[in-house]
């Protein structure tokens, strides 16, 4: 019996000695291992300029010391460095400090959720989960972390590697090379009166008119081809005393003008009055645009009575009204339109060249020397002429703006900013100076402040969506970047079709665009990878790195390829 005791008192020690051995603080860093960790996503996944995920894990029943606290510190690993992010704390059911509590006996579930900003370096990285034990008031921390996952995918960088990073608009030279152009000028009558007065025959616009006509002779660049005239009597009189009137008025332009012609030897067959009437229309028109105290009673008259003696017999009767007609109105009224229409032969490539070649071109019309810069394919010649364009014309913003959009492809942002800076001065709402704006803010990776100049400019095209698409992509809106680049067959569109795991259109699309196109290749070989592919994957990434060498780098360490980690080609193909 006393035998039996003893035994009972043994077996009890130990007993009592096993349960504070499993329940003892420090042994809950030496059983980590047991505790369960997964990673959602794994990979991580950039997305925008950050990368959000979680550890989500299980503590086993009788593993969390009743007193302690255990700290879960998740960190991403990368060459040259290492970012702890923010941890979470739990604790034993005797802890009364403010954290999650788990059960000694049946043991409880952790989830550390985190986000953090994305750098390049990451790309290759381990996720670990690193443990820190608090007890009574000490710290102890496990040497080793588990590791939990192996890098981060940042698919949707890929459209920092397209090279065009915003694409930038030029403006238009609207440059006509043959074109029409046309001259007026106008002549007055005095009151119930068709001969030329002197002081008519002198004024500005009429002198224009016959210079540009005598020029024509000499210059066989310019023929004119019709000269109109369109002769007027003002509503104020009889019907009869006015016909006479505008045809007298049309006639004796008309014989002024063809004398003329004679003098410089140019043919008068072009000479032809085409109107002759009462002014009916101009009158309610400069009437609308007066300030006539009584101008709606006067538009009244004209909209109740279509017969022209009864419309000029309720005018008389207004009296003061009339008399105001009479002096401000009516005169304007009696005259002769003249409008030459002149057919103007512009200059060959190679004429306008030899000028520009003799530093010229700040002497020709802007849509001329904006057309004669096309004529050079050397961006520093066009940046050249840009330049001396905005010398000679400092109010030109389409040269500031094209000198912009040759620097942006150069990659001088600070040139580019400077020009910009000019032609938004002069014309701020000009939807192809935003969209340069843009992609000057693209560059300098302001992408909110990129995007809000890119809504401005949607009406400078194509473009603009493409830029839109290219920045919804590096925010991180996928959706978005498939809308904005529908239809535009790039590379931009196949990844934001990649992003949002379309994979069948995606290939298509980079089907598309992949002979010229090496990244298309390399969104081939994802969706090979994604689908398991083998071939496809090693057969379309063999094809990117012929095309573009630094390719061979970003496959080694991009997760999009993790499995492939055994296929024997693939790790041919990046020796």
């Amino acid at each position: 019996m006393k035998q039996l005791r003893v035994v009972l008192l043994a077996l009890a020690a130990v007993a009592a000695l096993m349960m504070v051995g499993c329940n003892s603080p420090e042994k809950m860093l030496e059983k980590a291992s047991e505790i369960k960790a997964d990673l959602n996503p794994n990979p991580l996944v950039l997305v925008g300029d950050s990368v959000q995920g979680s550890i989500s894990g299980t503590f086993p029943p009788k593993y969390f010391h009743k007193k302690a606290m255990l700290e879960l510190v998740p960190v991403i690993v990368y060459d040259g460095g290492e970012l702890k992010l923010p941890s979470k704390t739990y604790q034993g059911e005797d802890v009364t400090e403010n954290n999650d509590v788990i059960s000694n006996a049946n043991g409880g579930r952790c989830k550390v959720d985190f986000k953090f900003k994305y750098e390049p370096q990451m790309m290759r990285s381990t996720v670990e989960l690193r443990f820190v034990l608090h007890y009574k008031g000490k710290t102890s921390t496990l040497p080793a972390g588990m590791k939990v996952g192996i890098g981060i995918n940042e698919t949707q960088n890929l459209a920092l590697l397209e090279g065009d990073k915003g694409i930038p608009t030029p403006l238009a030279h609207n440059y006509v090379r043959d074109r029409q152009e046309l001259k007026d000028a106008q002549i007055n009558f005095a009151i119930q009166q068709a001969t030329l007065r002197p002081g008519e025959l002198t004024k500005d616009d009429v002198k224009e008119l016959l210079d540009q006509i005598k020029q024509l002779s000499n210059d066989q660049k310019q023929v004119l081809t019709s000269l109109d005239i369109n002769a007027y009597a003002s509503p104020d009189g009889p019907v009869a005393l006015n016909d006479n009137l505008s045809k007298g008025r049309g006639k004796v332009t008309q014989d002024w003008l063809m004398n003329n012609l004679r003098k410089n030897k140019i043919r008068t067959d072009v000479v032809k009055i085409q109107e002759q009437a009462t002014d009916w229309d101009g009158f309610k028109k400069l009437v609308e645009n007066s300030n006539i105290e009584d101008k709606e009673l006067i538009l009244r008259v004209l909209s109740m009575y279509s017969d022209p003696d009864v419309r000029n017999r309720e005018m008389h009767n207004m009296g003061k009204v009339f008399q105001v007609l009479a002096e401000d109105i009516l005169p304007k009224l009696r005259r002769a339109q003249m409008v030459a229409n002149v057919q103007v032969q512009g200059r060959t490539d190679e004429e306008t060249k030899a000028l520009v070649d003799a530093g010229k071109i700040g002497e020709l019309p802007e849509n001329e020397a904006l057309y004669a810069v096309t004529l050079y394919d050397d961006a520093d010649k066009k940046a050249e002429l840009y330049r001396a364009i905005t010398a000679a014309n400092d109010q030109s913003y389409r040269a500031y703006n094209n000198l912009a959009c040759i620097l942006l492809n150069k990659n001088d942002l600070s040139g580019a900013k400077s020009a910009l800076d000019k032609a938004a001065a002069i014309e701020p709402n000009n939807s192809a100076i935003l969209n340069n704006q843009g992609v000057v803010a693209v560059r300098e990776g302001r992408y909110d402040d990129a995007e809000k100049l890119y809504v401005k400019a949607t009406d400078a095209g194509e473009q603009v969506r493409q830029n839109l698409g290219f920045v919804a992509i590096l925010k991180g809106d996928y959706k978005a970047a498939v809308e904005y680049l529908k239809g535009s067959n790039s590379f931009n569109q196949g990844l934001a079709l990649l992003l949002t795991d379309n994979l069948s259109a995606a290939q298509n699309t980079f089907n598309t665009v992949k002979k010229d196109e090496p990244l298309a290749y390399y969104g081939l070989a994802i969706i090979g990878a994604r689908n398991e592919d083998e071939k496809m994957a090693v057969d379309n990434l063999r094809e990117a790195i012929s095309m573009r060498s630094d390719l061979k780098e970003r496959a080694k360490k991009d997760v999009e390829f993790r499995k492939l980690a055994q296929s024997e080609m693939f790790a041919n193909l990046l020796k």
